[in-house]
């Protein structure tokens, strides 16, 4: 008989407390997610701190806890390698772990997260599992914080060096010009020089080779008062499969980092600058609109950002640029052109795409006879070079590397 009360007070016990445990085991449950910062640079190390508080009497013999980052963050995570015998980072989105929760208890953990994607991101997503005192019944509950200022980071586009990772549609050899700005004054002309592979043939100087017996081009002076424009293309390719989302995400993000590196260029140049896309503006706001016709509310175009402390403002519009297509680059050019004075009021477009087509090409005279000049960034290599035309500048990736 005593042994038979003794099994029943245990099962008695086992049942209240899979019950108790089942039911509230997350009363009182809290989880708070913050940021050491609000802004960094793409590739930046940031730390989140995750605060896990038990606020009742009962305690947690078993809980587990798995945070999840959103995408284009990661934990850095270092360890201890044992064949090399040196501590390597592993990067992981998202991480487990275990703990014993005494009542009344908070659980405070510092980790380190990488920038590894341009963006807005809001930490505080995780998954928590609690089981009883036998491990026989486990419930989970996930918790998600809502968006504030201290757990939400903006990660701007790092610049890359153009120079470096950027070559003309012309093979060439020996000396090249370098250039200290973007932008020329065709009407500012300093001298004559001999002509290179890179020149467009529209800057040779007709009269100078008549005169030497070869080839010569003008020396425009270079400026820092011209203002222009960037018209980033979010098609990765001429043909889509999804009319709206790019097949080839990874040359949209390297367009966007080939725009963060011109306006890092011209942030001390004091250059008026514009931001055109064909990507939905109200991910950035309402008012950045180009108009509010059918393809112009589909259309981002920014006011002009000038200066160190405007750029940073143009940075972040590029870092909350969704990757998406609002509307055909196609109708975004046809668009531009028929409102050529507004988009490129200034008589300069650079035009950042991730290939280049004979639309563009087109694009690109008739905009000339409408005295804009306009200057493509391609984010591939030149597998379309043989079809542009001599009078067109272009520079496209000279490698393909990891973006």
């Amino acid at each position: 008989m005593i042994f038979l009360a003794i099994l029943a007070a245990v099962f008695a016990v086992y049942i209240y407390q899979s019950w108790l445990y089942s039911k509230r085991s997350f009363d009182g449950i809290s989880y708070e997610v913050s940021t050491s910062t609000e802004e960094v640079f793409q590739n930046e190390d940031i730390y989140i701190y995750e605060e896990i508080a038990n606020d009742k009497m009962i305690p947690l013999p078993y809980l587990k806890v798995a945070t999840s980052l959103p995408a284009g963050l990661n934990f850095r995570i270092t360890e201890f390698d044992k064949k090399t015998k040196r501590p390597r980072d592993r990067l992981l989105n998202h991480i487990q772990s275990v703990f014993v929760m005494k009542s009344k208890q908070k659980i405070r953990r510092r980790w380190r997260v990488n920038c590894s994607v341009r963006g807005v991101y809001t930490v505080g997503e995780a998954t928590l599992v609690a089981s009883d005192i036998f491990g026989m019944n486990n419930a989970s509950k996930g918790y998600k914080c809502e968006q504030r200022k201290n757990n939400t980071v903006t990660v701007l586009p790092s610049p890359v060096d153009l120079e470096e990772h950027f070559t003309s549609s012309y093979y060439h050899s020996g000396d090249v010009i370098k250039n200290h700005s973007l932008l020329t004054d065709p009407l500012l002309i300093a001298g004559a020089r001999d002509y290179t592979p890179l020149d467009p043939m529209n800057k040779i100087n007709w009269k100078q080779t008549a005169a030497h017996r070869r080839l010569m081009v003008n020396i425009e002076e270079y400026t820092q008062r011209r203002r222009f424009n960037i018209m980033i293309n979010m098609n990765s390719r001429d043909i889509e499969q999804h009319p709206t989302r790019p097949s080839s995400p990874e040359f949209i993000e390297y367009c966007i980092t080939v725009a963060a590196s011109i306006l890092d260029r011209v942030s001390h140049e004091n250059v008026p600058v514009k931001i055109i896309s064909n990507t939905p503006p109200e991910a950035i706001s309402p008012e950045f609109r180009a108009s509010d016709d059918e393809i112009g509310e589909k259309i981002l175009f920014t006011p002009d950002y000038k200066g160190k402390q405007e750029m940073l403002t143009a940075l972040r519009v590029l870092a909350m640029m969704k990757t998406e297509i609002s509307c055909p680059v196609e109708k975004m050019l046809d668009y531009i052109l028929a409102n050529s004075r507004i988009f490129a009021e200034s008589g300069n477009l650079i035009v950042v795409s991730a290939y280049i087509s004979e639309r563009m090409i087109v694009f690109h005279d008739q905009m000339a006879r409408n005295g804009v000049k306009v200057i493509f960034y391609v984010t591939t290599t030149n597998q379309n070079a043989a079809i542009i035309p001599k009078n067109i500048e272009v520079y496209y990736k000279a490698y393909f590397d990891n973006y």
